[in-house]
Protein backbone atom coordinates (compact mmCIF):
# COMPACT_ATOMS: atom_id res chain seq x y z
CA UNK A 1 0.00 0.00 0.00
CA UNK A 2 3.17 1.92 0.61
CA UNK A 3 4.25 2.50 -3.32
CA UNK A 4 0.27 3.27 -4.02
CA UNK A 5 0.76 6.32 -1.52
CA UNK A 6 3.78 7.55 -3.40
CA UNK A 7 2.24 6.87 -6.85
CA UNK A 8 -1.07 8.86 -5.77
CA UNK A 9 0.69 11.32 -4.11
CA UNK A 10 2.99 12.07 -7.25
CA UNK A 11 0.16 11.74 -9.65
CA UNK A 12 -1.59 14.47 -7.78
CA UNK A 13 1.41 16.59 -7.47
CA UNK A 14 2.21 16.57 -11.51
CA UNK A 15 -1.62 17.19 -11.93
CA UNK A 16 -1.67 20.27 -10.12
CA UNK A 17 1.45 21.30 -11.53
CA UNK A 18 0.56 20.91 -14.96
CA UNK A 19 -2.72 22.31 -14.69
CA UNK A 20 -0.90 25.18 -13.51
CA UNK A 21 1.68 25.45 -15.45
CA UNK A 22 -1.40 24.77 -18.37
CA UNK A 23 -4.02 27.63 -16.85
CA UNK A 24 -2.49 30.23 -15.26
CA UNK A 25 1.53 29.96 -16.39
CA UNK A 26 1.46 30.11 -20.15
CA UNK A 27 -1.73 31.90 -20.47
CA UNK A 28 0.22 34.96 -17.90
CA UNK A 29 3.59 34.44 -19.26
CA UNK A 30 3.05 33.98 -23.47
CA UNK A 31 1.80 36.69 -25.30
CA UNK A 32 1.13 34.43 -28.65
CA UNK A 33 -1.58 31.60 -28.33
CA UNK A 34 -1.29 28.34 -29.70
CA UNK A 35 -2.44 28.78 -32.81
CA UNK A 36 -2.24 33.04 -34.87
CA UNK A 37 -3.63 33.95 -37.45
CA UNK A 38 -2.01 37.30 -39.13
CA UNK A 39 -3.43 38.06 -42.35
CA UNK A 40 -5.13 34.66 -43.51
CA UNK A 41 -1.68 33.07 -42.69
CA UNK A 42 -1.84 30.67 -40.16
CA UNK A 43 0.86 29.40 -37.90
CA UNK A 44 1.93 27.92 -34.90
CA UNK A 45 1.81 30.23 -31.99
CA UNK A 46 4.60 30.33 -29.21
CA UNK A 47 2.06 29.05 -26.76
CA UNK A 48 1.96 25.23 -28.89
CA UNK A 49 4.97 23.27 -27.36
CA UNK A 50 4.31 23.88 -23.27
CA UNK A 51 0.41 23.50 -23.85
CA UNK A 52 0.75 20.54 -25.78
CA UNK A 53 3.60 19.10 -22.75
CA UNK A 54 1.43 20.59 -19.68
CA UNK A 55 -1.77 18.72 -21.25
CA UNK A 56 0.07 15.17 -21.69
CA UNK A 57 1.29 15.34 -18.20
CA UNK A 58 -1.83 16.21 -17.25
CA UNK A 59 -3.64 13.73 -18.91
CA UNK A 60 -0.70 10.99 -18.00
CA UNK A 61 -0.86 12.01 -14.29
CA UNK A 62 -4.33 11.54 -13.95
CA UNK A 63 -4.17 8.43 -15.60
CA UNK A 64 -1.47 7.27 -13.30
CA UNK A 65 -3.00 8.19 -10.61
CA UNK A 66 -6.72 6.30 -11.67
CA UNK A 67 -4.55 3.21 -12.33
CA UNK A 68 -2.88 3.58 -8.70
CA UNK A 69 -6.31 3.80 -7.04
CA UNK A 70 -7.61 1.06 -8.81
CA UNK A 71 -5.11 -1.52 -9.11
CA UNK A 72 -5.80 -4.10 -5.90
CA UNK A 73 -3.63 -3.98 -3.22
CA UNK A 74 -1.17 -7.07 -3.32
CA UNK A 75 -0.47 -9.52 0.46
CA UNK A 76 2.83 -10.30 -0.54
CA UNK A 77 5.60 -8.26 1.22
CA UNK A 78 6.94 -4.93 0.10
CA UNK A 79 10.73 -4.89 -0.36
CA UNK A 80 12.95 -2.83 2.37
CA UNK A 81 11.85 0.97 1.87
CA UNK A 82 14.35 3.55 1.72
CA UNK A 83 17.49 3.81 -0.16
CA UNK A 84 20.64 1.54 -0.01
CA UNK A 85 24.53 2.17 -1.28
CA UNK A 86 23.50 0.68 -4.58
CA UNK A 87 20.38 2.74 -5.13
CA UNK A 88 22.71 5.93 -3.82
CA UNK A 89 25.29 4.81 -6.60
CA UNK A 90 23.12 4.62 -9.21
CA UNK A 91 21.55 8.16 -8.67
CA UNK A 92 24.99 9.60 -8.61
CA UNK A 93 26.08 7.91 -11.77
CA UNK A 94 22.68 8.98 -13.45
CA UNK A 95 23.21 12.42 -12.36
CA UNK A 96 26.68 12.65 -13.77
CA UNK A 97 25.33 10.94 -17.14
CA UNK A 98 22.70 14.07 -17.28
CA UNK A 99 25.02 16.34 -15.94
CA UNK A 100 27.70 15.91 -18.54
CA UNK A 101 25.06 16.13 -21.37
CA UNK A 102 23.80 19.12 -20.04
CA UNK A 103 27.19 20.73 -19.74
CA UNK A 104 27.51 19.41 -23.55
CA UNK A 105 24.63 21.49 -24.60
CA UNK A 106 25.13 24.28 -23.12
CA UNK A 107 29.19 24.68 -23.79
CA UNK A 108 29.84 22.74 -26.42
CA UNK A 109 28.55 25.39 -29.16
CA UNK A 110 30.44 28.80 -27.58
CA UNK A 111 33.40 26.62 -27.18
CA UNK A 112 33.51 25.25 -31.14
CA UNK A 113 32.94 28.83 -32.29
CA UNK A 114 35.78 30.12 -29.87
CA UNK A 115 38.12 27.08 -31.18
CA UNK A 116 37.38 28.47 -34.79
CA UNK A 117 37.84 32.24 -33.63
CA UNK A 118 41.42 31.24 -32.13
CA UNK A 119 42.77 29.26 -34.79
CA UNK A 120 42.26 32.13 -37.41
CA UNK A 121 38.45 31.68 -38.50
CA UNK A 122 37.33 35.15 -37.93
CA UNK A 123 34.03 33.90 -37.65
CA UNK A 124 32.26 35.84 -34.75
CA UNK A 125 30.78 35.32 -31.82
CA UNK A 126 28.54 32.60 -30.67
CA UNK A 127 25.80 35.18 -29.81
CA UNK A 128 25.68 36.14 -33.53
CA UNK A 129 25.67 32.52 -34.82
CA UNK A 130 23.47 30.97 -32.53
CA UNK A 131 20.20 30.46 -35.58
CA UNK A 132 22.87 29.24 -37.96
CA UNK A 133 23.76 26.02 -39.32
CA UNK A 134 25.93 24.62 -38.44
CA UNK A 135 26.27 26.26 -35.13
CA UNK A 136 22.63 26.07 -33.75
CA UNK A 137 23.00 22.67 -33.91
CA UNK A 138 26.49 21.46 -32.43
CA UNK A 139 25.61 21.73 -28.50
CA UNK A 140 21.88 20.29 -28.96
CA UNK A 141 22.60 17.07 -30.80
CA UNK A 142 26.12 16.74 -28.65
CA UNK A 143 24.36 17.25 -25.12
CA UNK A 144 21.38 15.20 -26.52
CA UNK A 145 23.26 12.31 -27.55
CA UNK A 146 24.95 12.04 -24.28
CA UNK A 147 22.05 12.76 -22.29
CA UNK A 148 20.24 10.05 -24.26
CA UNK A 149 23.29 7.70 -24.43
CA UNK A 150 24.64 8.02 -20.94
CA UNK A 151 21.31 7.67 -19.42
CA UNK A 152 20.45 3.92 -21.30
CA UNK A 153 24.57 3.33 -20.18
CA UNK A 154 23.97 3.62 -16.76
CA UNK A 155 20.21 2.09 -16.71
CA UNK A 156 21.94 -0.96 -18.39
CA UNK A 157 25.12 -1.00 -16.71
CA UNK A 158 26.94 -1.56 -20.19
CA UNK A 159 27.78 0.17 -23.27
CA UNK A 160 26.03 -0.90 -26.22
CA UNK A 161 26.18 -0.01 -29.96
CA UNK A 162 22.24 -0.31 -30.03
CA UNK A 163 22.18 2.40 -26.85
CA UNK A 164 24.23 4.70 -29.37
CA UNK A 165 22.20 4.31 -32.26
CA UNK A 166 19.29 5.00 -30.27
CA UNK A 167 20.68 8.16 -28.98
CA UNK A 168 21.65 9.52 -32.40
CA UNK A 169 18.16 8.64 -33.60
CA UNK A 170 16.08 9.94 -30.61
CA UNK A 171 18.34 13.54 -31.05
CA UNK A 172 17.98 13.66 -34.92
CA UNK A 173 13.90 13.01 -34.36
CA UNK A 174 13.56 15.67 -31.85
CA UNK A 175 15.99 18.17 -33.79
CA UNK A 176 13.36 17.26 -36.89
CA UNK A 177 9.97 17.93 -34.52
CA UNK A 178 11.16 21.33 -33.54
CA UNK A 179 13.06 22.95 -36.20
CA UNK A 180 10.62 21.73 -38.94
CA UNK A 181 7.26 23.50 -37.63
CA UNK A 182 8.34 25.95 -35.71
CA UNK A 183 9.95 28.80 -37.94
CA UNK A 184 11.76 30.98 -34.86
CA UNK A 185 12.37 28.54 -32.34
CA UNK A 186 15.87 28.24 -30.97
CA UNK A 187 17.00 25.09 -30.09
CA UNK A 188 18.23 24.77 -26.19
CA UNK A 189 20.50 26.17 -25.24
CA UNK A 190 20.85 28.64 -27.86
CA UNK A 191 17.97 31.02 -26.59
CA UNK A 192 20.20 31.68 -23.26
CA UNK A 193 23.06 33.44 -25.40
Amino acid sequence: MNNQRWTIGLAVFFIIASAFTLFVWIPLDIETGVIETFRRRVNIGDAMAPTVMAAGILVVSIIMGVMAVLRPVEDAKSPEEGLDRQSFAFLLRLIIALGAGLALMFYTGPLVVDLINAMGGEIGTYRLLKDTIPYKFIGYIIGGFVLVFGTIRVIENRFSLTAAWVAIIAVLVLTFLYKVPFDNLLLPPNGDF
